[in-house]
């Protein structure tokens, strides 16, 4: 009990002392985890003893990853884009995997061995690609697109590949009969999930979630997490692999985003034992004594991984800009490849001298990737001998370009939420033309379904802006509170129409703080507008004038900041 305790602490200090620096430094909190584990190790430290505890809390954690990995992975939208996925991703990671892995049964590794790390080092990181697209706003364009599709495979070649770990941790030989019997096995645990989960799980959470009680939602939610790993390992699969097969089943549900909500605090707590326990079980020793190989790893998971890739996706017919935008995307390591090294080590399945160096590569190159993200535009211009050529307009910029074009004097609305349609709704009443920019499928389609002029396309892109008919808008609405996107808006309508306004909703004190000091920023706290309805209908009841008292009484003009 004491070992437990002692273990505990020890994990949840490493993980918030990680979190906080990795905050501090603006690097990936990832890497901190893996940097916190490989320092308190018994290679360094020794205050993390990789044991029992660990590797229950790990697996915890593996669980609840994949679990939510799963539950963001849309049937429907694999379904829209598989075409992409299938070519691309097949061809991705085979271009890649197989010269790495020939390259390392020539150097006198087990074709079984090299093989899986071969296809570990083809692997990317889809949380570092999807947050930094996002941040950059390009998770809407050609590249950020063909990213996504092959991330979406990778993610689909976790099946097999963790079907493979759980033979070998057996015991088992991983003959393709072997392999083909556990991937057979893990199709009908799906295909019983599915057909179960319509009536059994999505009742059950339907009825927990109309008791309106939070914390039972909770439990539910943590129940079905642990029940859906128990049942696959006792039935002999992988436990990680049931609950991303359970996050895929009730990834249709409409409690979908209540569980990403709830659990995903539990995720990054479990997620961050699960790294820093394998930053613990990196030895210093081994890598230090083999600083060619760990040199070796890191040149082939970034340069000749990007070459590999773009070399791939351009067998797809993609241009040489495109692809080599795309290929530097993805030349870093992923989660999945550390999830594989783990179980690796954990399981003693391939000599630790020979994973370690990876491993370590594996960290520096997640490191090097924000970094590659950003300048990934200049690097892929150099690269594919593209300077001074304009690139071809992006698919969604067309199609905005085309409604824009009987638009004058229109109100630019960036973002179709719940407030954007509302927005929306009372302008067509008004008789006031506008259309709405937006770059999640599942609010687009929300919007088109009452009927709103809205387009898919981030509008933190200037080349998306200037489709919608920038230069003859009389206004440009933001309806969200996001600070990096938003900076990146206005700093483009300043850019073409300095004199132009903006609308831009709050919800806190620092976005204010952040957004005040740009000219011609109107900024409209949703607080206050919740504040300014409710004064409304006092004022109203007492028999006052509302909207002189409701001015008068909060001293505040009709945008409480305007610059």
């Amino acid at each position: 009990m004491q070992d437990l305790l002692i273990t505990s602490f020890s994990l949840l200090a490493a993980c918030t002392f990680a979190a906080v620096v990795a905050a501090i430094l603006r690097m990936p909190t990832l890497t901190g985890y893996l940097a916190v584990g490989a320092l308190l190790g018994p290679s360094a430290a020794g205050i993390l003893i990789p044991g029992g505890a660990l590797d229950f809390l790990s697996e915890l954690g593996v669980a609840l990853l994949l679990f939510l990995v799963g539950l963001e992975f849309s049937l429907g939208h694999f379904w829209l884009i598989r075409k992409t996925v299938l070519t691309a991703g097949a061809l991705q990671m085979v271009v890649v995997a197989a010269p790495l892995a020939l390259g390392l049964t020539w150097l006198g590794l087990p074709a079984r061995d090299a093989s899986l790390l071969g296809v570990a080092a083809a692997m990317s990181s889809t949380a570092l690609v999807s947050r930094q697209l996002a941040d950059q706003g390009e998770l809407t364009t050609r590249h950020g697109r063909s990213a996504i599709a092959v991330l979406v495979f990778q993610d689909l070649a976790a099946v097999p590949l963790l079907a493979i770990m759980a033979i070998w941790a057996r015991g088992g030989d991983p003959k393709f009969e072997n392999v083909l019997i556990e991937v057979l096995a893990v199709l009908a645990l799906f295909v019983v999930c599915a057909l179960g989960s319509r009536r059994l799980l999505h009742g059950l959470l339907r009825w927990v979630a109309s008791r309106d009680h939070e914390e039972s939602f909770v439990l539910c939610s943590l129940c079905v997490v642990v029940a859906s790993a128990a049942g696959a390992h006792a039935i002999g699969v992988s436990a990680a692999l049931g609950a991303f097969l359970a996050g895929i089943v009730l990834g249709e549900s409409d409690f979908r985003h209540r569980m990403e909500k709830h659990l995903r605090p539990f995720r990054d707590v479990l997620s961050g034992v699960f790294f820093v326990g394998i930053g613990s079980r990196l030895d210093f020793a081994q890598v230090v004594t083999t600083p060619g190989a760990t040199m070796a790893w890191l040149l082939a998971l970034v340069p000749i991984k990007i070459i590999l890739n773009t070399l791939a996706l351009r067998a797809t017919r993609m241009s040489a800009l495109d692809a080599w935008r795309t290929g530097i995307l993805l030349g870093h390591g992923g989660e999945f490849a550390l999830l594989l090294l783990g179980i690796v080590l954990q399981q003693g399945l391939i000599a630790a001298s020979v994973v370690q160096p990876m491993l370590l590569a594996l960290v520096l190159s997640m490191a090097l990737a924000p970094l590659l993200i950003r300048m990934h535009d200049m690097l892929a211009l150099l690269l594919s001998r593209s300077r001074g050529l304009k690139p071809p307009p992006q698919a969604e910029e067309g199609a905005i370009a085309t409604t824009a074009k009987s638009l004058r004097n229109h109100v630019i609305i960036c973002g179709a939420g719940e407030l954007g349609r509302d927005l929306s709704r009372i302008l067509t009443q008004a008789g006031i033309s506008h259309l709405l920019l937006e770059s999640d499928d599942e609010e687009v389609a929300a919007a088109r379904a009452t009927g709103a002029p809205v387009h898919h396309g981030d509008a933190s892109r200037p080349e998306t802006l200037q489709a919608a008919g920038l230069e003859d808008a009389c206004l440009v609405v933001l309806t969200f509170a996001q600070i990096s996107p938003a900076r990146r808006i206005i700093k483009t309508v300043h850019r073409f129409r300095p004199t132009l306004d903006l609308v831009v909703t709050c919800s806190r004190e620092n976005e204010i703080s952040a957004l005040n000091a740009f000219p011609n920023v109107y900024l409209y706290r949703e607080s206050f507008a919740a504040a300014i309805g409710i004064a409304r209908q006092i004022m109203l009841h007492l028999g006052k004038a509302d909207d002189l008292a409701v001015r008068s009484s909060l001293d505040q003009p009709p945008f409480p900041t305007a610059v």
